[in-house]
Order: C-alpha cells, then sequence, then structure tokens
C-alpha cells in the first residue's frame, strides 16, 4: 500500500518537524549552574559547570551596591548567537524603616567559547516601590513571565511592577503582609494573614478569599 502526500502536506509536516526541534534547542548554559551568597552590601554569584570539554568555575560578579538585600530572582535566559542575557532582581528592604524598598535590575551577560564562558552584569534599574521594610521587615517577592510582585510584613500592601515597561501598581490587603508565591504556570498569590488574593499570569485578579493561601510549585518546597 502506498500512501502519497501532498506538495502543500508536506510542507506542514516539514514545518511541524522543524518547530519540534527548534523547540528542543538545547541552550549554551545547560551544563552550567550559578551560586548566591549574601555579602553585606551587595548579592555575590559564581556560575559553575561544564561549558564543551571544560569544567569548573568560570568566574562571577556582584550585584550592588546595596543596604540590606533580601530577595533575589532571575528572569528568564535570551540566548542570542554565542550570548546570553538575563535579568536578575534584588529586593533591598533598606536599612531605616523610613525609606521606601527598592528593586534593582541587573543584566547578566555570558559569552561562551567553545571551552569557556565570560560573565559580566551591570546594573540598568533602581525602581522605588512606596513601602517601607527596614532592618527587622520580612521580605516577600516572586514572578510571573510579565511581573514581579513585592512587599514587606511591615506594610499591608503588594506592589506588582510590570517587567516591560517598569510601572507600578498596588493591591492591599487588611494585614500586612505575610507571603507571595507562584506556581510553575505564573499564578500568583498574596498571602495577607487574614485574607489572600489570587492573580493569573496575565496580571488579572481572580480571587479573594478569607485566611492564608500560598501557591506550590516544582522546586522549591513549601514550607506551611
Amino acid at each position: 500500500m502506498r500512501i502519497r502526500v501532498s506538495l502543500a502536506t508536506a510542507a506542514v509536516l516539514c514545518c511541524a518537524w522543524s518547530g519540534v526541534a527548534e523547540a528542543k534547542k538545547v541552550m549554551l548554559d545547560a551544563g552550567l549552574y550559578t551560586e548566591y551568597s549574601n555579602n553585606g552590601t551587595s548579592i555575590e554569584f559564581i556560575v559553575c559547570g561544564s561549558v564543551g570539554n571544560s569544567e569548573g568555575c568560570y568566574g562571577g560578579g556582584g550585584l550592588g551596591p546595596l543596604e540590606q538585600a533580601c530577595a533575589v530572582l532571575e528572569g528568564k535566559p535570551k540566548q542570542k548567537d554565542n550570548v546570553i542575557t538575563r535579568a536578575i532582581y534584588v529586593l533591598d528592604k533598606r536599612s531605616s524603616n523610613a525609606v521606601p524598598i527598592t528593586l534593582n535590575v541587573f543584566t547578566r551577560t555570558d559569552t561562551f567559547s567553545s571551552d569557556y564562558v565570560s560573565t559580566q552584569v551591570q546594573q540598568t534599574k533602581q525602581v522605588p516601590l512606596g513601602v517601607t521594610g527596614g532592618p527587622d521587615a520580612k521580605c516577600s517577592m516572586a514572578a510571573n513571565d510579565a511581573f514581579i510582585y513585592a512587599g514587606t510584613d511591615a506594610h499591608n500592601r503588594v506592589v506588582a511592577i510590570d517587567k516591560k515597561a517598569f510601572t507600578l501598581s498596588t493591591t492591599e490587603g487588611d494585614d500586612n503582609v505575610q507571603s507571595i508565591t507562584a506556581d510553575d504556570r505564573g499564578y500568583v498569590a498574596l498571602d495577607f494573614g487574614g485574607g489572600n488574593i489570587v492573580f493569573d499570569p496575565q496580571g488579572n485578579e481572580l480571587s479573594g478569599g478569607g485566611g492564608p493561601a500560598d501557591m506550590v510549585g516544582t522546586r522549591n518546597a513549601w514550607k506551611p
């Protein structure tokens, strides 16, 4: 039995297979990992793993200056030719509860050769968030592809930061912020202790309820 395939169908199949192959493309940093540590007025990081036929630690950098860093998030990596860039977001709760906490945005650039990677980092934004923190405050921060949500338990307001425009919007609870968590699909829960509010990946408020509620992901455990 012979199966005849038209040119149009063949083209569709070709494009479909091409899309699958492209989706499975391995990133240049697939063999690398990054370790972070707090160094007082900065966050230090070091890049280790393997590139090509080499392995070890290839370098790193510092994210600062800061007063009191309290939360760190990485953005999604973007690869073009032999270069990968990603944003790193650092929340600074400040050393005084009389000044607003800030979101510090850094751009990390990794340039790959056959057996080596060089890393550079520079600060690109510093965004005052208009809510208070201070040395005794507990910070919360989570993100999806579109927004970063940040706050502290010294305030009842969570700030949503648009990742592209860096515009701010706020959500207030009846009590101070207890936690901000996200799941793998980008749903975000704001926990105010006495109540919670859930947002979808596009930043739309979905629901509010009484009592605490948090999201759970597949990497880091939720601690009840």
